[in-house]
């Protein structure tokens, strides 16, 4: 279930959605969540090009998954029906773009995400991690809800230095762009995916913090 939470960023009011990828029933937290807040602007954690993709979706769209998402979606389905892209980004778009209200992509764009990614990641490291999906595959994560479940997929698959470095500077970037956001005033929500929000939060309130 997503959480809406408030965090101050230097004063100003910031309206944060934790979401689950996934899941078609967080289409209808995110509609909550425009409804309660009514923002006049969305952060959103994604890509500009992945924003881009979900408002050209073709009519014979088939998802192309990795085993890593194959994998996660046959856990996720425990908790509910799993569709792709994910309902929670998929309704973001779709409600901002109808009511008027700009989206703005607070993600790592795919070249500077690209650029990191071969400089954290070894190859010796990336022949691990892409060879490890057989033990995902079989290993039971014991989670008793669906929030519980994402967490520890996301531990399990981004434990090694490199990924997690790579995960420490998204949440940094997703951190950077709503912070910027929120300086120009308004109401601003923030969607951002489960598994980077706590840091996200984190981050966000370390710069509310007053100077020692």
């Amino acid at each position: 279930m997503s959480v809406l939470e408030v965090v101050l960023v230097n004063g100003e009011t910031v309206h944060l959605l934790s979401v689950i990828k996934g899941l078609t029933s967080e289409a209808d937290n995110v509609k909550d969540a425009f409804d309660r807040v009514r923002p006049d602007k969305v952060a959103i954690s994604l890509s500009r090009e992945e924003v881009d993709g979900l408002r050209n979706i073709p009519d014979d769209f088939e998802p192309e998954l990795s085993r890593y998402d194959e994998i996660y979606a046959e856990g996720l389905e425990e908790f509910g029906e799993v569709a792709a892209p994910a309902p929670c980004y998929v309704a973001a778009v779709e409600l901002a773009d109808h009511l008027k209200i700009p989206l703005v992509p607070v993600d790592l764009d795919e070249d500077s995400f690209s650029e990191l990614y071969c400089a954290a990641v070894s190859g010796p490291a990336l022949f691990r991690h892409s060879t490890r999906t057989w033990l995902l595959k079989r290993r039971r994560f014991g989670s008793g809800t669906a929030e519980d479940y994402v967490l520890k997929w996301d531990h399990a698959v981004n434990n090694m230095e490199g990924m997690r470095l790579i995960e420490r500077k998204r949440a940094e970037t997703i951190a950077k762009g709503i912070a910027g956001l929120a300086s120009a005033g308004g109401t601003l929500l923030a969607v951002v995916e489960l598994e980077r929000a706590a840091e996200v939060k984190e981050i966000l309130a370390g710069a509310d913090a007053p100077e020692k």
